[in-house]
């Protein structure tokens, strides 16, 4: 796989928010971008579409959300009005008319596998009518361009994986063909260039706090007190100290970076094009992988996204490669573990010294097979309050204030969250002008003394009050209180305010705080020795100080599959002694079952589990 590499002087333009097409057919059959192609699709079947004033594109972009992508005659109008339509046809999944003051708004969606991925907002003159229908028609055909695009766009990221994983192939079989690291470092910068299409490569590896320049493409051996070669780690190191790709002369992206060094060795090396990557492991930075591109004269390279993103993927999938590598030449890890065993191989193969080995190494096996422990069953552990309740929207309405969130203590009776009552508020209105009204009739019938009308009356007067008493109910519940005292363990709903909920939503959660009670997930093969009545005791992440003890209390019966094994839930009661315990704290519980040896503690799981194995395969 070849990383591209555009020989081409990098625009200036920035792309505006919103592409509008200056020129639709060339935009459409021969765009510059996506941003292009889409706009001159839009102004293509806006134009064709009789009595449509404007209209705005939006797409779904990789989060999942839709976002504007192009727009058509909407100069000095409220986007802001074209939104709601959007998510609304996402909701219905279907086309969608809002009549509004501006000239109705009408939604088309467009499907790709059975999702929306795209949908058009159409601002029109005027009601469609009987043409609403010759409309959809037109959408409807037209879509398929689009979708079109988006399968090609969906072909060409296919195309770019594989290419992208061809090279980390290609890159890895080369590194991991050599057994030690100064063949494996030269094999990978002299393999680089040929699959990149850049043409130099080098390698710098941290050795304590300071990078060390390890291997240059073709060049097998160099002084590493030559000023060219400082230069090389000088800007490795500015990639190092901000743990990113740094090019010069700029990102793609068009990010920020301190680049000083990099200028400085394209100056000195005629590089037009230089681009190093920290090598991590575990978040740490274990070298600097650098490529350069010489330029002609008067030459400007650019870098493609997708380079970057490749040689990033490239450096992380090498980096650990590299790491075990590279500790095998030193002294303590590599080198010295190799020398010292040669060393007493020979030594206990040859001389009586080895018997006086052998007698301390029987001494040490053996001893674990005397000492007495405490037999312990080992297992992760979380903590939950003795009493935890989920608070859950009482009624579909929309949230207009949001008074608490995870982390916050909380008394019986306390305001949680409020639901807008604008609504239930007019219904509460009209509900009680009825009745006023069914009090009204029912008296005029009372004082002409007629039965039949009184009885009717009465009955819409029960009805009209029963009607006022539900919505005083739900207008109630609209005020959503916390039911015990407790902690907040989950919900914030501070960034969702106007958001609608559903009847039957988990809003909170809030436990208590008095009492706790701690789950330990207990493997399979640990289960038998595990009752209730047994005491341990459990380290939190959080509190690593202090050990908390608990009791065991009961055993659940349903298992569940974790790590290749079944893990059963067991509860215990925790004795808090004034800790500052918290429910969702995670830790490690140990579980006292009785006395054993230091070997059996050790070797239990492992015997257990061989038992099972001959129980299968022998006869």
């Amino acid at each position: 796989m070849q990383i591209e590499v555009n020989e081409t002087a990098p625009e200036t333009a920035e792309t505006p928010p919103l592409f509008v097409s200056q020129d639709a057919w060339r935009d459409f059959l021969t765009p510059q971008s996506n941003e292009a192609y889409l706009a001159g699709w839009l102004a293509i079947v806006c134009r064709k579409l009789e009595g449509t004033r404007a209209a705005v594109l939006f797409l779904r972009g990789d989060t999942g959300q839709l976002g504007l992508a192009a727009g058509w005659s909407t100069e000095g109008q409220d986007l802001a009005d074209y939104a709601p339509v959007a998510d609304q046809t996402t909701r219905r999944a279907e086309p969608f008319l809002k009549i509004d003051p501006g000239g109705p708004l009408l939604g088309y969606p467009i499907q790709q596998d059975g999702a929306i991925v795209a949908v058009t907002v159409m601002r029109l003159t005027s009601h469609p009518g009987a043409g609403l229908q010759g409309i959809m028609r037109e959408m409807h055909w037209a879509s398929g361009w689009l979708e079109s695009r988006l399968w090609q766009g969906r072909a060409a990221l296919g195309t770019q994986q594989a290419q992208s994983a061809r090279l980390v192939l290609d890159l890895l079989a080369a590194t991991d063909v050599h057994q030690r690291f100064e063949a494996a470092a030269l094999a990978l910068v002299n393999e680089l260039p040929q699959r990149s299409g850049f043409d130099r490569a080098a390698l710098a590896m941290m050795r304590g706090k300071r990078l060390r320049l390890e291997a240059l493409s073709r060049d097998t051996s160099f002084s590493r007190k030559a000023a060219l070669v400082r230069q090389y780690e000088a800007a490795m190191a500015e990639a190092a100290d901000q743990s990113d790709v740094v090019v010069y002369p700029e990102r793609p992206d068009g990010r920020n970076m301190i680049r000083l060094s990099h200028q400085a060795l394209s100056r000195d090396t005629g590089a037009g094009l230089i681009m190093s990557t920290p090598l991590l492991v575990r978040g740490e930075v274990v070298g600097v992988l650098l490529v350069e591109k010489n330029r002609a004269q008067d030459e400007v390279l650019e870098l493609d996204d997708s380079a970057v993103l490749d040689f990033k993927l490239a450096a992380t999938a090498i980096a650990p490669l590299l790491k075990a590598k590279y500790d095998e030449t030193r002294w303590i890890s590599g080198k010295g573990r190799y020398l010292a065993g040669r060393g007493l191989s020979a030594l206990f193969g040859r001389r009586p010294a080895f018997t006086v080995g052998a007698i301390v190494l029987a001494a040490l096996v053996a001893t674990p097979f005397f000492v007495p422990v405490d037999q312990r069953v080992r297992a992760d552990a979380t903590l939950r309050g003795g009493v935890q309740r989920s608070i859950v929207a009482p009624v579909d309405g929309f949230i207009e204030a949001a008074l608490v969130q995870a982390g916050d203590v909380v008394a019986a009776g306390d305001v949680l969250v409020r639901l807008d009552d604008r609504d239930l508020r007019l219904e509460q209105s009209a509900a009680l002008a009825a009745v006023r009204t069914a009090e009204q009739n029912w008296r005029q019938a009372i004082a002409e003394v007629n039965r039949t009308n009184a009885a009717l009356a009465r009955a819409e007067l029960d009805e009209a009050r029963a009607r006022l008493a539900l919505i005083d109910t739900r207008l109630e519940r609209l005020t959503i209180r916390a039911a015990q005292p407790g902690q907040v363990i989950s919900g914030d709903l501070s960034q969702r305010i106007g958001a609608p909920v559903r009847l039957g939503d988990v809003l909170f959660e809030v436990a208590t705080l008095d009492r706790f009670r701690l789950f330990v997930d207990v493997s399979e093969f640990d289960l038998e020795l595990v009752a209730p009545g047994q005491s341990g005791g459990v380290v939190f992440s959080g509190q690593a100080s202090r050990t908390v003890p608990f009791t065991v209390t009961s055993i659940a019966s349903v298992s569940t599959p974790e790590n290749g094994e079944n893990r059963f839930r067991v509860d215990a009661s925790v004795d808090a002694g004034g800790a500052a315990l918290r429910p969702g704290l995670q830790g490690v519980a140990k579980i006292t079952t009785g006395q054993t040896t230091l070997a059996r503690q050790w070797l239990r799981g492992t015997l257990v589990r061989a038992r099972l194995l001959l129980w299968r395969v022998l006869p």
